[in-house]
């Protein structure tokens, strides 16, 4: 993989081009993207993480696109997938079936952080860039970032774990669609696939959704990281509204 300067190269203008490139077509999702993680990249301006230029989506990554169906109007896709993965996964359904990606991530990634964001800064700004490429025609899902209650003694981090910035967050009611949205988009039933199992706030936002909605939670859909190797193992559970 050829290593690309780091974001001390990077002018205000091209990180803007790279947000926008994942928030084209996001139609009625639009709201729930956040810019967040665009902003925070700037804590890396006089730091030594550079930029990759990405090769291609992991092996795991390119068979759940594979074994989907097409994308539905009446059908939500919320997936809940570790950063880096996600990211590749919004890539590949873009490049696939022209579908946009909703990041609701609150992270506010910082080195000194339990977010860190290596991993996933340099393929949030390159993949946007790249993205761009293929306009939106079909929609958008909606994607998490199943590393938001990151492990704070987890590797990977600046200075003392004790003295660690502690910037996890859980989903809150700002950062999906109520039943009611959900209607005038003209949604009846959703599909969640979760990385593991689905995390307490996941599940809470799953069990308002089954109120009204037909919701399929398909668990444990990957194994592995962007970086490295992965497997498939699915367990599925259907459920009616």
């Amino acid at each position: 993989m050829t290593l690309a300067p780091t974001l001390a190269s990077w002018p205000e203008q091209r990180i803007l081009r790279a947000m926008r490139g994942w928030r084209q077509g996001c139609g009625a999702l639009l709201p729930w993207f956040r810019a967040t993680p665009f902003a925070a990249a700037h804590h890396y301006r006089d730091r030594s993480l550079r930029v990759p230029a990405p090769v291609a989506a992991p092996a795991a990554v390119k068979r759940l696109v594979a074994s989907l169906a097409p994308p539905a109007r009446d059908t939500l896709w919320i997936f809940d997938l570790p950063g880096a993965v996600a990211l590749w996964l919004g890539y590949e359904l873009r490049r696939r079936w022209k579908l946009a990606s909703a990041l609701s991530w609150n992270g506010w990634y910082d080195p000194r952080g339990v977010l860190a964001g290596r991993e996933e800064i340099p393929l949030l700004l390159r993949l946007g860039l790249q993205i761009a490429r293929w306009p939106v025609t079909r929609g958008a899902c909606l994607l998490f970032d199943a590393g938001r209650q990151g492990d704070p003694t987890g590797p990977g981090h600046d200075g003392d774990p004790v003295c660690r910035l502690d910037n996890r967050y859980t989903l809150n009611d700002e950062d999906a669609p109520t039943l009611d949205q959900l209607r005038e988009m003209g949604i009846e039933r959703a599909h969640v696939y979760a990385g593991g199992q689905p995390a307490s706030d996941l599940c809470a936002y799953v069990e308002y959704l089954k109120s009204r909605l037909r919701v399929h939670v398909t668990g444990r859909v990957m194994l592995g990281t962007a970086t490295g190797p992965s497997r498939m193992l699915t367990s599925s559970t259907p459920s009616r509204g």
